[in-house]
Order: C-alpha cells, then structure tokens, then sequence
C-alpha cells in the first residue's frame, strides 16, 4: 500500500492540461476510458463513478493522508472526517447558507458597478485583476470580517499554499509551509484584537462566540477555519468568474443573449462551472474495498484521483457534453464536488457569479478579446483565465 499523499498538482494529466485553452476533449477522452492506474493512484474519470465514491462511509477525503497544505493541524472541515465532520458541518454551513449570503445581494451589485465604472470609459481591460479578483475577494473578506486593505498580503498567502512552487511534493510542502506560517502568525495577532472589541456581524464574530459539544472554539480551531477559509473564498470563483467571462467573450452569439435576457443567467452559470469545471479534481482515500461494478474495484487504501472535470463531460451522464447549452434543463454537474466534502461555499459562490455577469452585461454588453491578444489559462489545482484582455466600446 502506498502511504505518501497524493497531490492532483504533480498528476501526469493536470501537467498535460495546465495550458490548454480547452482541455475539455482530453477529459472528455478519459470519460470514456473510464478509469486508470498510474502516478500511484487509481484516476476516476466516470461521473457515476466519482458520485459513488464521494458518497460511501468508507471513503476519507482530502486529509486521509494528512494535510494536504503542510499544516500541523487539519483544516476544518476540509481535512476532516466522519462524525467530527458531520459536526463542523452543523456549525459552518449556517454561515454560508442561501439565506444568509443573500443578505450580501446589494452589497456585491455594488461593488461591481464600482468596478466597472472604474474601467469603463477606457474601452479596455484586463479582467482577471480589475474584475475577476475583487470583486469576489473584497465580498469575501467583508464577510468574513478580515482587513480588505490587507488583501494583498491574503492574495500572496493564497497563492503560496494554492500554486506553490517546486517540482516535488518535499519542494512544494516546504513553500505551503512558509506561506501558511505567515497567515498563521497574521491571525493569530488579529484574533487576540477581535476578542477585546465588540462584536461584529461577520463570520469572525460568529466563530469567537461559537461552540461546539458546548465548548466554545480553540484557538487551534479558529486559526485552521481560517486558513482554509482565506485560500478557498478567495481562489475559485475568481478562477470560475475568468473562465465564464472568457467564454462569453469567445461566443458572442451566447452573449448577447444573456445581456437582452438576464434570466438566462442562472442557467448559463450553472452550464459554464459544468463546462469549464473551475476545481478539475480532487482527491480521497479508501479504507476498504469499494466495487464500482463491470470488474472495476478500488482497493483498500489507494489514493483517489477523482477528476470532476471528466465526470463534467462524461457522455454517460450529459448530452452532448461538449456543447454548452445556455438553455439546459438538467444539471447534474459536480464542480462543487458532492457527497460529504462538497463544497461549503457554493451558495455564495453562484451568487456572486449570477450578480458578477448581471452588472456586467447591464453596463457593457458587447466585448470581445482584445485584438492580437490572448487568453493565457493556468490549469493545475483550478483552471483560471489569469490574462484575460478584453475590448469593447467605450462609455
């Protein structure tokens, strides 16, 4: 049995696909493969597969191995199963469920007109750092309660423990750790001033006065909810918001149609995260045989590659999984993961992405990228349009 944790960021397909513009047909091809054994894990391409995994009690999730972000500690609720999971669940989900993020409504609507106003009169931008990263990162620093004049410093951080450098597990845990002993040392300072003010409402305030088998949060405890919260609100739906925008601006036709009808939107989100699957993988572990059926067992203590990006365009489980449908009445995709770990944030993360092409659309409904320009895509861990230059006429 293989004991060292697996890393999807040093798997052979995410290093094939960590340029690719639309990588889509490679995981479309696995799709049908189904599945494979190499890089020292079993890969599961298939979408009923991946959902049968991620629902069996006896599958451990992305800290099976340990941490997965060279911490000393698990991340919460991330890295933690079984009951102790199920209970964090109880207390974290409350912060982030529909009702409460809908609160954020006119506070993100905005923001993004503020944005855009910033840019408009150019008739040109580059919308991965003037857009794509703001406006989901300031959201979500405001909610949360931390500093947003301190972004840059969470920006870094997020960066050192998402994309870190190194061609080797060692290198690349030796930099998580660096970054994470920053953040670590930053909360800890600022915790200590929160507790000494009054409180606010903000997820911060909520976790101080919060307790769990009636006791109230450690320290330990409070530091780890923070960590992940700071890499995981401030990653993806900037990561999901760059790949939408940059496929709106490749298919005009899509486009003008959700800026005449705005109740297309919904839709559309839903139809690009199944597309362009933002988190392409993840990983668990099993702690004992699991039978997936027609001969295909996955053994007591293999890694897991679970790559949700396949399971997207799985023929198997979409029609026509290669051509986006603004209009598609079922979505059975699984960009948030599903089962037990799926993801904690995904109602504010469709919230900001529905209000994110609303306000855009309403002030600048014709763009396109910019001439002799491209879109430059990174990949690996989440797939993000970070150079995304766009033209279009100006106010």
């Amino acid at each position: 049995m293989v004991s060292e944790r697996y890393d999807t960021r040093l798997s052979a397909l995410m290093l094939a696909v960590r340029e690719m513009p639309s990588p889509q047909q490679v995981y479309l091809d696995k799709a049908d493969l189904r599945f494979e054994r190499v890089d020292g894990a079993v890969q599961l391409y298939r979408h009923s597969d991946i959902i049968t995994v991620n629902r069996h009690p006896a599958i451990l999730g992305t800290g099976g191995r340990g941490g997965a972000f060279a911490t000393d500690m698990p991340l919460i609720p991330l890295e933690i199963d079984g009951p102790a999971h199920a209970t964090w669940r109880r207390l974290l989900d409350p912060l982030f469920a529909p009702k409460q993020v809908k609160l954020l409504e006119d506070a993100i609507r905005g923001l993004a007109r503020e944005l855009i106003t910033g840019f408009i009169a150019k008739g040109e931008v580059e919308l991965f750092s003037e857009y794509c990263v703001p406006l989901p990162c300031l959201t979500f620093l405001r909610l949360v309660g931390a500093p947003v004049e301190d972004l840059d410093f969470f920006l870094s951080f997020k960066e050192g423990v998402i994309h870190p450098e190194g061609d080797t597990l060692e290198e690349m845990d030796a930099n998580m750790q660096a970054a994470g002993a920053q953040l670590y040392g930053y909360f800890a300072e600022y915790l200590a001033r929160r507790r000494a003010e009054e409180p606010r409402d903000d997820v911060i305030s909520a976790l101080l006065t919060a307790e769990v088998d009636g006791t109230p949060l450690s320290d330990s405890d409070l530091l780890n909810i923070l960590f992940l919260f700071m890499f995981a609100g401030l990653d993806t739906v900037t990561a999901s918001m760059s790949c939408m925008f940059a496929w709106l601006a490749q298919h005009p036709q899509e486009r003008r149609l959700i800026a005449k009808d705005p109740a297309l939107i919904p839709g559309t989100v839903e139809e690009l995260l199944r597309f362009e699957s933002p988190v392409p993988s993840g990983v668990r572990y099993a702690t004992e045989d699991i039978d997936l059926g027609d001969g295909l067992v996955v053994q007591a203590g293999e890694a897991i590659h679970a790559v949700w990006a396949a399971a997207n365009v799985d023929p198997q489980a979409v029609s026509d999984p290669l051509q986006v449908d603004i209009h598609r009445a079922r979505h059975t995709h699984i960009a948030f993961a599903s089962g037990t770990h799926r993801c904690l944030g995904s109602h504010l993360a469709r919230l900001e992405l529905r209000l994110a092409l609303e306000e855009f659309h309403k002030l600048i409904p014709d763009y396109e990228i910019t001439t002799a320009e491209s879109v430059r895509y990174d990949n690996v861990a989440v797939r993000m349009a970070k150079y995304l230059p766009l033209t279009f006429p100006s106010s």
